[in-house]
């Protein structure tokens, strides 16, 4: 049945261009945070209305199939299919305002050479066999889609290779603010290339990014790109904060205290096993993802998997538990230089982990 409708959407707007572009409306929509982890910064798709045909449509590239075989493998892999899907837009807009989340629509002041190219380059898209790409974080994903379709297939006054002052990082890290324990994940599983400034245009990646952005893009004529703007189910979203004592650096600082305090061998052998098995993690995700994101990643000099060899190594093996720490002792200061000079960004979430790791090697290589 799901086969059967999307062809028929696809024979629709395959004739879409045969007709006048003067009533067709093209629109951006924003739409905002929902509960998921991966709804945190949003969503984009573009409507098209046709009056011709009386049609009203929504492309969205942000689809996947939870029931794919090993999906969350796939996914950390970087392997995982996205695609571009077709609804009804009275479907989609729904969808979103069941899960209570906002709807901001832009329609797009557009010629009717401009409508004609969005609309080809989204058919051609929409084909079978080229429907499907292969998701990225910052590189390619429902925003940046829709940002290169926009921008390229119109005339405007945007700057786009000019640096801004903020990395990808720095942009992604807004959206976290009130989801910590997730900011320390992707902060320690990212490399350092999401620490480059971005220019005007690798920013658009986010949704709300794009939307505010073409606010202020002028036509070739320099009137506004943006013709009309409205909001659907405007909705008064309470974030809620953590409490401090919840919050990850309360918590690992709290840990550290008592480690330094109480000196127990279970209690450190606990910590750098748990360190190893995240640097194991790390180094996998180094060598085995085609997340060019999670690629080359300095935390892996202080978070090493190292230490998960030095947790199993027994009483007996000291000398080669000592080895390991001073080697453990003088990579962790590699990355001193590398904060400092901001190569790859230092969260102070880490800094009760590696003065922790850094008491613990002191005191084998002192036993």
């Amino acid at each position: 049945m799901k086969k059967l409708l999307s062809f028929i959407l696809f024979l629709i707007v395959s004739v879409t261009t045969t007709y006048s572009n003067e009533k067709i409306e093209i629109s951006l929509l924003t739409c905002s945070e929902g509960k998921e982890a991966f709804t945190i910064w949003g969503h984009s798709a573009l409507r098209i209305i046709d009056h011709n045909q009386n049609q009203d449509l929504v492309y969205n590239f942000g689809l996947f199939d939870f029931n794919t075989p090993n999906f969350y493998l796939k996914f950390t892999q970087g392997k995982l299919k996205y695609k571009l899907g077709l609804h009804y837009s009275q479907n989609f807009f729904e969808s979103y305002k069941n899960k209570n989340r906002e709807i901001i629509e832009q329609k797009l002041n557009l010629s009717d050479k401009e409508k004609s190219a969005i609309i080809n380059e989204l058919n051609y898209l929409y084909r079978p066999e080229n429907r499907y790409y292969y998701y990225s974080f910052i590189g390619k994903n429902c925003t940046s889609e829709l940002r290169d379709i926009i921008i390229d297939n119109t005339t405007n006054d945007f700057d786009r290779n000019s640096l801004t002052k903020k990395s990808y990082r720095q942009e992604l890290n807004e959206y976290l603010t009130y989801r910590p324990w997730l900011k320390l994940g992707m902060c320690l599983i990212m490399g350092y290339k999401v620490d480059k400034k971005t220019t005007q245009f690798e920013s658009l990646f986010l949704p709300y990014y794009l939307c505010y952005a073409l606010r202020d893009i002028k036509t070739e004529l320099g009137k506004p790109l943006i013709l009309e703007e409205k909001v659907h189910f405007k909705t008064n979203q309470h974030k809620k904060s953590y409490p401090f004592y919840f919050h990850p650096l309360f918590i690992l600082s709290i840990l550290s205290l008592v480690y330094i305090l109480v000196r127990s061998k279970s209690l450190q052998k606990s910590f750098i096993l748990i360190i190893g098995m995240i640097g194991l993690l790390m180094l996998a995700l180094i060598f085995y993802t085609e997340h060019y994101e999670l690629k080359l990643n300095f935390n892996i000099l202080w978070c090493s998997p190292l230490y998960l060899v030095v947790a199993l190594l027994s009483k007996k093996n000291l000398s080669k538990k000592k080895t390991l720490s001073f080697i453990n002792l003088i990579v962790m200061l590699l990355i001193i230089p590398i904060w400092l000079l901001k190569i790859q960004q230092f969260e102070l979430f880490f800094l009760p982990i590696y003065l922790t790791l850094f008491i613990i090697n002191i005191r084998i290589l002192r036993e």
